[in-house]
């Protein structure tokens, strides 16, 4: 057999392969997809609990949605403030549901034995909580995105302590508590990440090598690397802690990140609103995967991952709720 025959042979396998790639049967495969029960729901940011229960904000209709992938079942649960508008959410040790809300200037909590709330007024007027997050020991922290301040509330005591950030209007968003009890923050302004030391309230902030980046979503991986995108700028980043060094990589497409989370295997899950697209990146080869998030127009928003190792995610344009098979997408990389 000739040099081109081999050639001509690698060629068709490649267009063959490449098409059963695309398939719509092979899609299904990786992607399973829930509609939610209610329509018009734009839901955007979404936590999974160690029961494996997903959360998720249901931000047109001011209520927390919950479903239950044993039972195959949603509900949805009001939120007590009308309008409150709210924007993020997390859970604590102690399995409850926290979320931002961030027209009406609070925090909230949902009981998910009882299903009942609890509501607390964030001391700066007007600051706009944004993200949130849980640290070890139970304590809420939340970015106030025009009070530019991080804020912690301790649910046993019920009080909340400010921490003002150095870089005036920074606009924090992404917050995550390492397990070191170090708060690390995005400034989306000020183009900046920043570190809390709670024991003294010393804030640190790092320039990103990349100019207005302005990212929003922060996850951080086994190793204490942190990771976030660019949502004006195209590129994935991490942090280093330890040598206080950043890397960029830059995204294939022209997508934005939207949300981010760090998959069992260690490999980082991206939404990318602007392309309709899930962005996979393996830090050990350094390679790119992208996947339609669904067939035509579609927004994917918030991100999660479960104890199984299967990745969740919302489509705010499609009032869904899309289950992405890890073990399937693990498949899709040529080696």
């Amino acid at each position: 057999m000739d040099k081109d025959t081999v050639v001509k042979i690698a060629a068709v396998f490649w267009i063959i392969f490449g098409s059963f790639l695309c398939s719509s049967s092979w899609g299904a495969d990786v992607f399973k997809t829930f509609k939610m029960p209610t329509a018009f729901t734009l839901p955007t940011r979404i936590v999974i609990d160690k029961a494996d229960t997903v959360w998720f904000i249901e931000s047109n209709l001011n209520k927390i949605g919950r479903f239950q992938p044993a039972k195959g079942v949603f509900s949805e649960h009001h939120i007590p403030t009308p309008s409150s508008a709210p924007s993020d959410i997390t859970t604590s040790n102690t399995g409850k549901v926290w979320f931002t809300e961030s027209n009406s200037n609070q925090i909230g909590v949902l009981d998910p034995v009882s299903l009942t709330f609890k509501e607390y007024d964030v001391p700066t007027v007007a600051s706009e909580p944004s993200r949130i997050a849980s640290d070890l020991k139970g304590n809420i922290w939340f970015t106030e995105f025009y009070g530019n301040k991080i804020g912690m509330f301790d649910p046993r005591k019920e009080v909340f302590r400010e921490y003002p950030i150095p870089t005036p209007a920074s606009r924090p968003e992404g917050i995550i508590v390492d397990k070191k009890g170090m708060v690390w923050f995005l400034e989306s302004e000020s183009n900046k990440l920043a570190q809390l030391n709670p024991k003294d309230g010393a804030i640190h902030e790092f320039e990103l090598p990349n100019p207005h980046e302005t990212p929003r979503d922060l996850a951080i991986d086994g190793s204490g690397a942190l990771w976030f995108g660019g949502h004006i700028g195209r590129n994935l980043m991490t942090f280093n802690p330890v040598t206080k060094k950043f890397k960029s990589f830059l995204l294939p497409s022209n997508g934005a990140i939207e949300g981010l989370t760090v998959g069992i295997d260690g490999k980082i899950f991206c939404t990318l609103l602007t392309s309709s697209k899930i962005a996979v990146f393996d830090p050990v080869t350094r390679a790119f995967l992208e996947l339609d998030a669904g067939v035509g127009k579609s927004k994917p928003k918030g991100i999660d991952a479960d104890s199984r190792g299967d990745v969740w995610f919302v489509d705010m344009d499609k009032d869904t709720l899309i289950k992405m098979d890890a073990g399937m997408v693990t498949k899709l990389w040529i080696k």
